[in-house]
């Protein structure tokens, strides 16, 4: 239970940077497709690595920071890693209402419905317009 002194650490208004700085993404990289590494090669030369494999922290981190995180369909893994239902609309939800984006690599996490309790998603959250390359980079 937060004590009184303790609101400073909520930010009812929180809000994407206008400058990101951060990225991070997840799966095995040889496992990647050619037109993600692809992508990921042009980020890392304009955003500082911040990926620590943890899904939460990792969001964080962009929220704080700006930038993209995501955890891509793979080579053997297309339908992703992460759980639509229980991840992937949760952190969209998040991160589209402090103005940021979030995709499957196609459209917003939020658009989507599941046809499975358990279905698995790419995801994406972040910048809109890092959201926006990805998409263009995957399409």
């Amino acid at each position: 239970m937060l004590e009184d002194d303790d609101s400073e650490l909520i930010d009812e208004d929180l809000r994407l940077p206008d400058e990101p700085t951060v990225y991070g993404f997840g799966g095995r990289v040889p496992k990647w497709t050619e037109a993600f590494a692809d992508y990921v090669a042009e980020v890392e030369a304009e955003l500082k690595l911040r990926y620590g494999g943890a899904m939460i922290g990792d969001v964080t981190q962009v929220l704080t920071y700006g930038g993209i995180f995501g955890y891509p369909g793979l080579r053997d893994r297309p339908e992703g890693k992460l759980r639509l239902l229980f991840e992937g609309h949760p952190i969209a939800h998040v991160v589209e209402t402090a103005g940021g984006a979030s995709s499957d690599g196609e459209r917003s996490l939020l658009d989507l419905e599941p046809d499975r309790l358990h279905e698995r998603t790419p995801l994406f959250v972040g910048d809109t317009a890092y959201v926006e390359r990805l998409e263009s980079a995957l399409g």
